[in-house]
């Protein structure tokens, strides 16, 4: 019993030392060190503005603002045109000449007044010396006087009537004496560009003053910038930006008709004559996200 006993302590004697040797060979990892770099970055909040892009479509249009449309200055019948669709023009060249009886009445009617002016003339240097001479009332003499005023004003207002219908200062002598009775009349560009229309042909007939909104005979337009409108939805109007975009197309398709519920947005780009104008586009431009009302403290 003794030995037994003697055994058993032994036993326990030895796993214990066991176990100590165990714990002792377990060593404990270092702390961490002044020079480890944390993956955690603090820093101060501030407020920032995300910037997304919206994409949309849209259709190619000619700058308005550079767009300058010809219309018949008189009725009349188309002799010749002299430019076509394409081509590069300048300040005053010649695009068409009109026959027009308008321009024969207009010149008829300043050959009258400077015969009209110059009787008026004769008139009251003729009632000056008759008042002079005590041979004539004063009366007489004002009513010369007037009538020579009149004969000015109608002198005046049939040479600007010339020259809105193009008809050069050197001209009028020649009407004056009536040498110049030709019914001919050359319209010109008023600024230069390209011609991106016409609509006129030889041996047509232009009517001037008989539509609020005539048909216009030729469109010039300067290409090195071209518009784009964008169909933009209702919940996209407070994203786009409110200054002047400017950009270039990518792609284009045929023009359709504009989702419902859109607003229209300008866009300015270059773009050469040889892409035609009215074709659909996705234009894509940096938005503003939509601005929030500051919450409310209770």
């Amino acid at each position: 019993m003794t030995d037994v006993r003697i055994a058993l302590i032994a036993l326990f004697v030895g796993v214990l030392v066991t176990g100590c040797k165990d714990t002792k060979s377990v060593q404990t990892p270092p702390p961490p060190t002044a020079n480890a770099q944390s993956p955690v970055k603090i820093v101060q909040a501030e407020l920032r503005t995300r910037t997304a892009v919206l994409e949309t479509t849209g259709k190619v249009q000619f700058n308005e603002e550079q767009l300058v449309r010809v219309n018949a200055p008189v009725t009349g019948r188309v002799l010749e045109v002299l430019a076509r669709p394409g081509e590069a023009v300048q300040t005053g060249h010649r695009l068409f000449i009109l026959d027009s009886p308008d321009l024969g009445q207009a010149k008829s009617d300043y050959a009258k007044a400077v015969s009209d002016l110059q009787r008026s003339e004769k008139a009251i240097k003729l009632a000056r010396e008759l008042f002079e001479m005590k041979a004539t009332a004063e009366k007489d003499l004002r009513d010369a006087e007037n009538e020579y005023n009149k004969a000015m004003a109608e002198r005046d207002r049939a040479a600007s009537r010339l020259r809105a219908l193009g008809v050069k200062p050197e001209q009028l002598k020649d009407i004056a004496a009536r040498a110049d009775a030709s019914t001919a009349i050359t319209v010109t560009a008023p600024r230069g560009g390209i011609v991106v229309e016409r609509n006129i042909s030889p041996g047509q007939v232009v009517a001037y003053g008989q539509s609020d909104t005539p048909v216009s005979l030729f469109v010039i337009a300067n290409l090195s910038t071209m518009w784009i409108l964008a169909d933009v939805y209702e919940p996209d109007v407070p994203r786009v930006p409110s200054r002047a975009v400017r950009g270039r197309a990518t792609r284009a398709r045929s023009p359709t008709s504009p989702p419902p519920s859109t607003r229209r947005a300008g866009r300015s780009r270059s773009e050469p004559w040889s892409r035609m104008p009215a074709a659909l586009s996705r234009p894509r431009c940096s938005s503003r996200p939509p601005s929030r009302p500051a919450p409310r403290k209770y």
